[in-house]
Formats: C-alpha cells, sequence, structure tokens
C-alpha cells in the first residue's frame, strides 16, 4: 500500500510540476495570440480587460481578412 501511495505521489508531481513551470517558461520573450477581433476598440478593450492575465504587454495586431490579434506576453 505504501509503495502504491509513493508511486501515486510520483505519478502525480510528474504531471503537475511541468504544468506549475509552464507559465514561468512562457515569459521568455515570445507573445501568443489570445483572441481575434473585428475591430481595434475591441482588440484594445479585450486586452486592457485581461490585465490581471498577463499584464500590461499586449498589442493589437492586422491579421488576414481584416480580422484583429490580441498577442499577449
Amino acid at each position: 500500500m505504501k509503495k502504491r501511495m509513493g508511486l501515486f505521489a510520483a505519478a502525480a508531481a510528474a504531471t503537475l510540476l511541468p504544468l506549475a513551470t509552464a507559465t514561468n517558461a512562457s515569459a521568455a520573450g515570445e507573445f501568443h495570440v489570445r483572441g481575434v477581433y473585428t475591430t481595434q476598440a475591441a482588440c484594445h478593450a479585450a486586452g486592457v480587460a485581461g490585465y490581471e492575465l498577463w499584464g500590461p504587454s499586449f498589442f493589437c495586431a492586422d491579421g488576414p481578412q481584416g480580422l484583429i490579434y490580441l498577442y499577449t506576453h
């Protein structure tokens, strides 16, 4: 029983540890698409509204077919 608990704990740690460090790894300087909008105003409003999630580092860029992409750091 102790061996099973140890294996379970090791499996849980092996699964959760990479997930916990993934947020730190994404701070390496790349930007990621967080949303697609039809206007610059809507994109900027979404960027400001998501301040608690990604901070002040975001920008809106024109994409194909007249869509606006929200990129966050």
